[in-house]
């Protein structure tokens, strides 16, 4: 089966999500509406072939690739019946059919195919029939937005034209879903029944790039089961400026969140970068700050904060710079390292500190940058990159294990162009295989479907980034000191976090991230948002939103609690103005 980029699934039932999530995500655009109407085409050949084998729910077909046959469509399973007898000779005229249930395509050979029983009437047995019905395939088109119409009629045209077809007159369409606002599989599987449909493709369309990227999505209308996700990428040489906002009809209902803040804790140091994690397995957190160039751990106790233990070191500011922090047991024994990446002397070094045997302890040293990203079903995992001092980052980004007490470079992980180590995460938005979700440049968030970038924010998500100087070298270092602290090539920007947790247990990440605002050139933010943004299949959209309007998110973590719910965990800054020092607080957040 063509392997579409499935991209923004419709909001469906659990079950559907189920299915879909077992369909791996690919690459293959389409420029043209015939293009589309091909492809739909393409799934509902006239075949028949015989059962070869059955083992269990699993059966083998011999239909294949050569018969038009791909990976996700049904057939029909039926076997012969009864005579029919002509009534005044008897003579026999024919069988009945006795339909045995439907069938899922798993895996196309060439000649073959595996498939496994969905709807189970009989049991199966060698020498049923399989087939896609002859008969015409009834089909609706649900436009999910009112924009470039001419592309949906023009999609009910050409199919009409194949012949292979009947398409549901778009006045009875419109009829049926006016004032409807299911938003799960039921409308589809009800329109089905409606209008005894057998397809039902939902299509969206909205700008991209100057050009018009349209969607269809082909469902059953039995079982509302998504079959496949077809991309166009259209130039109707029609202005973008001409298209108002795109929102699906399948948009989810807006969720309700509370989230109740504790009082601010102040914190007695003034950091930049900021984890939390029960490092010591007591059941309490420890809360990891750096000040930039020293790592600082706290303790929350009732007399205020406690210092557990601090960095000993006599770097200067021109020396050492932190970049990164982050938590997250590695190794294997049970209890969170702490990985640190920072820029020492001119290089960038990460090393990783462990409370063992009661103290904290700096157990390992890597070369280049490190961090910890969370990958679904995956968990944790450590990934790092070399360091140059002209190109920054050098050679590719590597996943890395623990291995003869030390933390070894392993697979080659391959990022979109573009992308650095740090600035994303990966998440499950329910369309099948996890996507990437990162910062860009300019604060607006960007999906990436295997590494293609599907969708970009028009809202941005400032951060309060960390920024490097990398050392002056080549033909820079013939610059005056003046010259080279002012040039801006030299700075490198580190991208803030974004998290991905399924916080409602529906199944899908909800993206979590700050939004700082009222900066200006004078000075820094003074006021955040903390907002969770839910993929529609279209798009993120805002789900909820915490303000703190009386300093800016400088660093954050999303915890997990047990059972349902979770911890947002901010390291907030509060402007002094002119007169008044900042000051840091830590500010908690249960999200139920």
């Amino acid at each position: 089966m063509r392997k579409a980029l499935v991209l923004f699934l419709l909001a469906l039932s659990l079950v559907t999500a189920a299915i879909a999530a077992e369909k791996p995500l690919g690459v293959e655009k389409y420029t043209s509406v015939d293009e589309i109407a091909t492809t739909i085409s393409s799934f509902f050949p006239k075949v028949q072939g015989e059962v070869k084998s059955v083992q269990g729910d699993r059966l083998s077909i011999g239909l294949g690739a050569k018969d038009g046959l791909q990976n996700g469509v049904t057939l029909t399973l039926w076997r012969d019946g009864k005579e029919i007898l002509h009534p005044v000779t008897h003579a026999v005229i024919g069988r009945a059919e006795d339909e045995v249930g439907t069938v899922e395509v798993t895996a196309v050979e060439e000649k073959t195919c595996t498939g496994v029983m969905q709807k189970k009437l009989k049991d199966p047995r060698q020498g049923d029939k399989a087939r896609i019905t002859p008969k015409k395939i009834a089909i609706a088109l649900i436009p999910l937005n009112t924009d470039k119409p001419e592309i949906v009629q023009g999609l009910a045209q050409r199919l009409a034209e194949f012949g292979r077809f009947i398409v549901l007159d778009n006045e009875k369409t419109a009829a049926f879903l006016k004032d409807r606002k299911q938003r799960d599989s039921s409308l589809v599987k009800e329109m089905g029944k409606t209008f005894s449909l057998d397809v039902v493709a939902a299509i969206e369309v909205f700008p991209s790039e100057d050009k018009f990227l349209v969607t269809t999505r082909v469902f059953y209308a039995d079982d509302g089961r998504l079959l496949d996700t077809i991309v166009a990428l259209l130039d109707l040489r029609t202005k973008k400026d001409a298209l108002g906002e795109v929102r699906p009809f399948f948009a989810p209902l807006k969720e309700v969140k509370t989230a109740t803040a504790s009082a601010a804790k102040e914190m007695p140091l003034d950091s930049q970068l900021f984890a939390a994690a029960d490092l010591e397995g007591t059941g309490k957190l420890q809360y990891v700050l750096s000040d930039g160039m020293k790592v600082h751990i706290y303790q929350l106790e009732p007399s205020g904060w406690h210092e557990a233990w601090a960095e000993r070191g006599v770097y200067t500011a021109g020396e050492m710079q932190h970049i990164n922090l982050d938590v997250a047991d590695i190794n294997g024994n049970g209890r969170p390292e702490i990985f640190v990446t920072c820029m020492l002397r001119g290089k960038v070094v990460s090393y990783v500190i462990e409370f063992k045997d009661g103290a904290y302890t700096r157990i390992a040293e890597v070369s280049g940058f490190l961090r910890v990203v969370k990958v679904p079903r995956m968990g944790n995992m450590l990934i790092g990159q070399g360091y140059d001092p002209e190109s920054f980052y050098a050679g590719p980004p590597m996943q890395y294990g623990w291995s003869d007490n030390k933390y070894v470079p392993g697979a080659e992980l391959t990022l979109p162009k573009g992308l650095t180590l740090y600035g994303f995460t990966y998440a499950d938005l329910g369309e099948g295989a996890p996507m990437i979700v990162a910062l860009d440049e300019n604060d607006q968030l960007v999906i990436y479907s295997n590494n293609v970038p599907i969708w970009k924010s028009e809202e941005k998500y400032p951060a309060v980034n960390v920024t490097v100087r990398k050392p002056v070298t080549g033909v820079d270092a013939l610059l005056q000191k003046d010259e080279a602290a002012n040039d801006k090539r030299l700075l490198v920007t580190i991208p803030g976090r974004i998290f991905a947790l399924d916080l409602n247990n529906d199944g899908r990440d909800e993206i979590v991230l700050p939004k700082n605002s009222g900066k200006t050139l004078l000075t820094p933010h003074k006021r955040a948002e903390l907002v969770g943004l839910a993929w529609t299949g279209s798009r993120l959209e805002e789900r909820w939103k915490i303000k703190e309007d009386t300093g800016a998110v400088q660093d954050f973590q999303v915890l997990r609690l047990e059972g349902t719910g979770a911890q947002i965990v901010a390291l907030v800054r509060h402007p002094g103005g002119l007169f008044k020092s900042d000051r840091m607080s830590i500010m908690t957040y249960e999200m139920k």
